[in-house]
């Protein structure tokens, strides 16, 4: 009975030993991969919030920007005078220099659909009359505060919109130099987490992070001239 119990008991200590050598190395994966994880999560935030990492924009000449690589730019230098210089132009001209674009993926998982980013400029007289004046056609957009950017101060205006599930923040940065009316604007657009199917499993989209990494582009903006 005792070598049998011994046996048995060495038995056990074995199993024990494997159990617990199985399980170190599973947690020690997991722990490895959770910090990796963690550790390229991290990497992302920290390159969105580097503005020195990021892409440089002299558009022509005029003014400077910089935005992350993996953002979407359309660079306009040469285009052709029209209303969309700006959210609400009220029908007066201008050029749209720039339009970046910052894709869904940005934020996975979420009801983000896009934002867009744009630069543009006008010189006509009414325009630059109404460069600081809350647009007409959009009551919300009388919200409005001062901030400076490079040296240049800017008054910034906020307005909403909604629509068939879909809903717009809007931005609007504006500045007179040079005898233009400058508009750096941003818009947030997001979808209605009702509107999708549960086993989507989506999460309302961290409107700060979005917010954050497009308030430091257009704090990177600077007049060349």
């Amino acid at each position: 009975m005792n070598n049998k119990s011994g046996w048995y008991a060495k038995l056990i200590m074995v199993i024990v030993m494997i159990v617990l050598a199985v399980a170190g190395f599973y947690i020690g994966e997991h722990y490895g991969q959770s910090q990796k994880t963690n550790s390229k999560a991290t990497s992302l935030n920290n390159y969105y919030s580097d503005v020195a990492e990021w892409q440089t924009d002299t558009s022509g000449g005029t003014f400077s920007i910089a935005y992350p690589l993996d953002f979407q730019v359309d660079d306009n230098y040469l285009a052709t005078p029209s209303t969309d210089w700006r959210i609400n132009s009220n029908g007066t001209q201008g050029i749209k220099y720039l339009t970046l674009t910052i894709p869904r993926v940005f934020e996975p998982q979420t009801n983000f659909d896009d934002a867009t980013l744009t630069v543009g400029a006008s010189n006509d007289g009414t325009a630059v009359a109404q460069c600081m004046v809350p647009d007409p056609t959009n009551p919300t957009a009388a919200t409005s505060s001062s901030i400076i950017v490079n040296g240049i101060e800017f008054t910034v205006f906020h307005s909403s919109d909604a629509g068939a599930g879909n809903y717009y923040q809007t931005t609007s940065y504006r500045a007179v130099h040079n005898n233009q009316c400058f508009a750096i604007e941003y818009t947030l657009h997001s979808s209605q987490i009702m509107n999708y199917p549960a086993s989507y499993n989506l999460k309302p989209f961290d409107e700060i992070q979005a917010t954050s990494v497009l308030d430091n582009i257009v704090g990177t903006f600077r007049f060349l001239r």
